[in-house]
């Protein structure tokens, strides 16, 4: 199984709750490798379905669906160049999900002016990132609560020359 069969769609409000789980299942499921358990349950807490789409931080937001089931999302800033979210389903990783939805999102912020693109990766996801070009910059901190700071990697890509004029696969015709 691969990328085949998957299609990206923009978000809609009515994927709040959907979002939310993908992104709780993904943490639950695949960071418990990286963080320690008190670690993931404080992440998991303060994750709440109204904290998705929110009106007032307009963002690039795509699902990625396999058939009819949702099996991962991500958001940008395309203004910004930052990625703000990637997460797919624990049974979908490794297979084409998140590569599909970097990849479409880098072209949202290539279609704009950003320079590069900027992430914080969770310790479990910076070698995705580098196998799709992205450089750790450095050690950061992802504050939670006053007690709970993850630890993550600031990493960006360069804009590639390429990029001028893109359209992403998901918005043609």
């Amino acid at each position: 199984m691969g990328a085949e069969g998957l299609l990206l769609r923009p978000a809609k409000e009515s994927d709040r709750r959907t979002l939310w789980r993908i992104h709780t299942r993904a943490v639950e499921a695949l960071c418990l490798r990286a963080y320690a358990p008190h670690e993931v349950s404080t992440w998991v807490r303060l994750l709440k379905p109204e904290g998705y789409l929110r009106p007032e931080r307009p963002r690039t937001v795509l699902v990625a669906e396999r058939g009819r089931r949702a099996v991962g999302f991500g958001q940008v800033d395309a203004a910004l160049g930052e990625l703000e979210a990637l997460y797919v389903v624990p049974d979908e990783a490794g297979h084409g999900v998140g590569p599909a939805l970097l990849s479409a999102l880098e072209s949202a912020v290539w279609r704009g002016s950003a320079p590069l693109m900027g992430l914080d990766a969770s310790l479990n996801a910076e070698h995705f990132y580098q196998r799709h070009g992205y450089a750790s910059v450095h050690a950061s901190r992802r504050p939670l609560t006053v007690d709970v700071q993850l630890a993550c990697v600031r990493m960006q890509k360069q804009r590639p020359a390429t990029a001028m004029g893109r359209w992403p696969a998901w918005r043609r015709g």
